[in-house]
């Protein structure tokens, strides 16, 4: 994904990289994670939902603290003002990671202007694999509060006129292809993890196999459910010089586990985060409820062009737990 010029914005180059700036100060600092303040200073929208969260469940979880990397060679990716003539306004950084410059791994963020003279905050983090003279060596990015997959085929380079980022003209039917995922990823026992509307992988079949595998571990005694709803702001749809789309879709899993009837339940420790904020400690319960923060990075086909949707990547394994709650047993 090629960077763009800053020479569409009404704001000088300065202004934004200045933002950038303070954003990945607030980022790497611990006041950046646990001072609901300083989260609101450069966050908003999912992403600030998320630090809060993520606040919350370290406040309590003595597991270990994400590796955040730093963010370094920030590239602005800013449309035209003509092109943006509502608020909300965005516009999206491209950054590498602290030491990995050279790699395909690229960390994206959507800022978001809410209302005229309003402050720029990032409201949507995800990541994407993009052209690199080194070739991606995992298909997984630690280094970020949630553990994210990446499709190993690269983003093509945003298209760009007159130096500003093109946006799709069919943006609201683009982001469409949000709800059809929230609707593919929700299941109890799917009966079929493959889908017409996205093409097999990692992140799609392959992922709803994993999930919905999950009853057989149980002897089918506990039942999982999975719900997903899209939500945050609506954010714009990039063209790809590949003549595709790029459509960012925040999502809120709600996972429902439950013992098959009453005389089933199961253990949580206080190891894993779910244990932690339910303080747990190896009781039993009969049903917990979780609700959970993930992005998906979604690749609609040029228009017109037959085919399923590419998911370029999602922190789908590994989302940020909002919150839980539990029924004991006892």
């Amino acid at each position: 994904m090629a960077r763009t010029a800053d020479a569409a914005s009404d704001e000088p180059p300065s202004c934004k990289s200045i933002l950038s700036s303070r954003f990945e100060w607030e980022r790497r600092t611990p006041s950046g994670w646990k001072d609901a303040d300083a989260v609101a200073k450069v966050a908003t929208g999912p992403l600030a939902t998320e630090w809060r969260a993520g606040a919350a469940v370290r406040a309590v979880w003595k597991g270990p603290e994400p590796v955040v990397a730093g963010l370094v060679n920030p590239a602005f990716v800013i449309p035209a003002e003509q092109d943006q003539p509502a608020y909300p306004r965005f516009f999206v950084t491209l950054s590498k990671a602290n030491g990995r410059e050279d790699g395909p791994a690229t960390a994206i963020h959507y800022f978001m202007q809410e209302a005229p003279g309003g402050e720029w905050k990032a409201a949507v983090e995800t990541w994407a694999a993009t052209a690199a003279s080194v070739p991606l060596d995992s298909d997984t990015v630690w280094f970020s509060a949630t553990t994210v997959q990446l499709r190993k085929t690269p983003v093509a380079a945003v298209s760009r006129h007159a130096g500003a980022a093109v946006l799709s003209p069919t943006a609201a039917t683009d982001r469409e292809v949000c709800g059809r995922f929230a609707e593919y990823m929700s299941f109890t026992t799917p009966d079929e993890p493959t889908s017409e509307q996205f093409a097999p992988g990692p992140l799609t079949d392959e992922l709803v196999g994993k999930l919905g595998a999950k009853p057989k571990q149980s002897a089918g005694k506990i039942t999982y459910t999975y719900k997903h709803e899209v939500t945050g702001p609506q954010l714009p749809v990039l063209k790809l010089d590949d003549g595709s789309s790029l459509v960012a879709c925040p999502l809120v899993r709600a996972k429902e586990v439950r013992g098959k009837n009453t005389a089933v339940s199961f253990t949580l420790d206080n190891s894993a985060a779910q244990g932690a904020l339910l303080d747990a400690d190896g009781k039993s319960w009969r049903s917990t409820d979780a609700r959970l923060s993930l992005t998906a990075l979604i690749e609609l086909p040029p228009g017109g062009t037959p085919g399923p949707a590419q998911v370029a990547a999602c922190n789908c394994v590994d989302p940020q737990l909002l919150e839980v709650t539990g029924k004991r047993a006892d």
